[in-house]
């Protein structure tokens, strides 16, 4: 069966509008060679604040609901009230070399989980959004469901800025899965791969160090795409996660998670 198609709430319409403008900023690229260093190989952009102050502004003044970001900061409600979190651009190493691997992410969390996702694909000129329940869609020429599918047999893994401890781990993690040769490894190098599980470009993506603001869009297109979700450990997926598995089938994810685990063992 389908997915029945639905009226997107007040949120996403203002949402996908709101990403739809700031993709459009971002692939304009005025500030794209401003770049600042954030400390190590971090760095940012005149765009990425450019994007995060646009969505800002649009969100806040159309919802009254306040917004943690990336690049601006923020603190989440104390009273648990709703907020939005923006990743301007995630990927920034990417797009300041003028790669198209980066996305807009913005999500609303309601009740400390994601409700509503949006993200804007530069990579295909194209808007993602998933309602909590309510499936995930590609809206570019018409609205289309996304269904997450393994047949690609890629697999992309990410370290993050991961602390030394974890990056040992994910290391352990990476030459596992390449002695497998089971799947096509890939990197790259933006929470862009969150999108791709969801609408079937890739098998699963695994990533061992990011925040919320990086993967609550992306986390919700996954689940509602039909895919599986988890922190490296297995444990369900929260916002306050450090880590992210996402696949697109169970028995994809239970491989992945059990492959995660033997590095725990082996250090």
């Amino acid at each position: 069966m389908g997915q029945r198609v639905v009226d997107f709430r007040p949120e996403t319409l203002v949402a996908i509008d709101t990403v739809e403008r700031a993709l459009e900023l971002a692939r304009q690229g005025g500030g794209a060679g401003q770049i600042t260093s954030k400390g190590g190989r971090d760095i940012v952009t005149a765009t990425d604040v450019a994007v995060e102050d646009l969505v800002r502004d649009r969100v806040s003044r159309a919802l009254g609901v306040p917004v943690v970001g990336e690049e601006r900061g923020g603190e989440a409600p104390a009273d648990g009230s709703p907020y939005w979190l923006v990743d301007p651009i995630c990927g920034t190493r990417n797009f300041a070399s003028g790669s198209p691997l980066y996305c807009v992410n913005l999500a609303l969390v309601e009740g400390n989980q994601i409700s509503v996702a949006v993200v804007g694909d530069p990579s295909t000129a194209d808007v993602l959004v998933a309602e909590r329940g309510y499936g995930a869609w590609a809206l570019k020429d018409g609205r289309r469901p996304l269904r997450a599918d393994e047949q690609s047999h890629t697999v992309i893994i990410e370290i993050g800025r991961a602390p030394t401890p974890r990056r040992e781990r994910a290391a352990e993690f990476l030459a596992g899965a390449a002695r497998l040769h089971r799947w096509d490894l890939r990197a790259l190098g933006t929470t862009l791969s969150l999108p791709y599980v969801a609408a079937g470009r890739v098998a699963a993506y695994v990533l061992f160090w990011a925040s919320a603001v990086h993967t609550g869009a992306g986390s919700l297109l996954v689940t509602e795409a039909g895919g599986s979700l988890s922190d490296i450990d297995g444990r369900r997926w929260t916002i306050q996660s450090d880590s992210i598995v996402a696949s697109a089938t169970p028995n994809l994810h239970r491989e992945l998670v059990e492959l995660a685990r033997r590095t725990t063992l082996n250090r």
